[in-house]
């Protein structure tokens, strides 16, 4: 019979896990929240607008918890007891599963929250995983267009209006309703069958929104969003964030067609002839594509495409530098920012009778210069010989402290 004894990570390990998936979460208000001011600021924009500030949000997400697990902490925010509140039920964890003598079933709980959160993460992670493997399967099957002139003269010519440089397959493929694309360095377009009864204007259209997905690298920004969504399932922000990127993706594609001279009723009739819905299967494997599922009613489509006040102009390269760069200098400080209870919140901690809690609050204290008096008193004076162990540990007094760890404790 297989028991928490046997479970691999210990409660240590677990309250440090959820102790940083909780701060990743905390952090993570920042880019939702800005990520919402400035889609408001830019609602009456053109969509490549709104696109970067999803794209930014879903880039910090996932910075914010990669962070987590890199030793490099430039900066502390210090929070409130409400919010600090989960800090310390996990750190009184922490340094309980140091003590000789753990009470049977104490932290036991966190181990199995800490292993629900992992299902979690792979739960939502097995639509693309299963997207992915059905798409290989369908590549397989599907013809290469490549080598045919007329697609590969109307490709060429698709490529050359939207200063695509990349090579890109194209495929037909009867497993397929609608275009789709994915891939990064090898990109690919599939289209349907029934694309070989499209006029030659048709075509075009259709490669050229494609093509405008490839351009911008959306199947790689929309699988930064899965991923983030999937780190964060417990966040209804994270998966806003996703789904308001897929939705706004696609627009901006439309919105690339229509600026590059096609009338808007011509594109409005053919989004309308190839946005029928396909087999099971085949909604699957478009949750691997560029825009996926969830990129917004068809109506609400063609309701920007028809509308000529809709600003369809593409975004000027400075605005994307500048949204590049602000993305990069946000990410260094949401990546090794540390988050902790604030001093006061440490030292009303040292008068609790629980001895984790004082043996946590003093490793805190031990770090502010103001507050090192703090520990000192408690590495000499606390009733518990476990808060005073923690406390030299934490102040490094004790004469092995350069190799010293918490399980010298034990």
């Amino acid at each position: 019979m297989v028991t928490l004894a046997d479970f691999p990570v210990s409660a240590a390990d677990s309250a440090r896990a959820a102790a940083s998936v909780y701060t990743a979460s905390l952090l993570a208000t920042a880019p939702i929240v800005g990520a919402a001011v400035g889609a408001l600021a830019l609602r009456r924009a053109s969509a490549e607008g709104r696109v970067l500030v999803w794209r930014a949000a879903a880039v910090l997400l996932l910075v914010a918890f990669v962070g987590r697990v890199l030793p490099l902490r430039l900066a502390g925010w210090s929070v409130p007891s409400v919010v600090a509140a989960p800090l310390v039920a996990l750190g009184r964890i922490r340094v309980a599963d140091f003590a000789p003598h753990r009470l049977a079933g104490g932290p036991d709980w966190i181990q199995f929250a800490f292993a629900a959160y992992l299902a979690g993460v792979l739960v939502a992670l097995v639509p693309t995983a299963v997207a992915s493997r059905r798409a290989r399967r369908m590549l397989a099957r599907a013809r290469a267009l490549n080598g045919d002139r007329s697609w590969a003269s109307d490709l060429e010519n698709s490529r050359s209006r939207l200063g695509v440089r990349r090579g890109v397959r194209l495929f037909r493929s009867g497993d397929v309703a609608v275009p789709m694309t994915w891939g990064v360095l090898r990109p690919v377009i599939v289209l349907p069958a029934a694309a070989d009864g499209w006029s030659r204007a048709s075509r075009r259209m259709v490669l050229c929104h494609e093509l405008a997905h490839v351009r911008r690298g959306d199947w790689a920004f929309g699988l930064v969003a899965r991923v983030a969504g999937a780190l964060y399932w417990f966040h209804p922000g994270a998966w806003w964030i996703g789904r308001s990127l897929r939705r706004d993706t696609e627009r901006a594609a439309d919105d690339r067609v229509i600026s590059s001279g096609v009338a808007r009723s011509d594109y409005a009739e053919l989004l309308i002839a190839v946005s029928s819905a396909g087999p099971p299967s085949v909604q699957t494997a478009l949750a691997l594509s560029a825009g996926g599922r969830g990129a917004g009613p068809l109506r609400s489509r063609l309701a920007l495409i028809l509308d000529a006040r809709h600003d369809v102009r593409p975004l000027a390269k400075r605005w994307v530098l500048a949204a590049t760069a602000a993305c990069a200098i946000s990410s260094v400080p949401l990546g090794a920012v540390e988050v902790v209870p604030t001093r006061d919140v440490l030292a009303s901690l040292m008068r609790d009778s629980r001895w984790e809690s004082r043996a946590y609050a003093v490793i805190g204290l031990a770090h502010h210069p103001d507050t090192v008096a703090f520990a000192r008193s408690a590495a000499e004076r606390d009733p518990s010989p476990r808060v005073r162990a923690w406390a030299r540990y934490a102040l490094g007094l004790r004469p092995d402290s350069a190799s010293a760890s918490p399980a010298a404790l034990r």
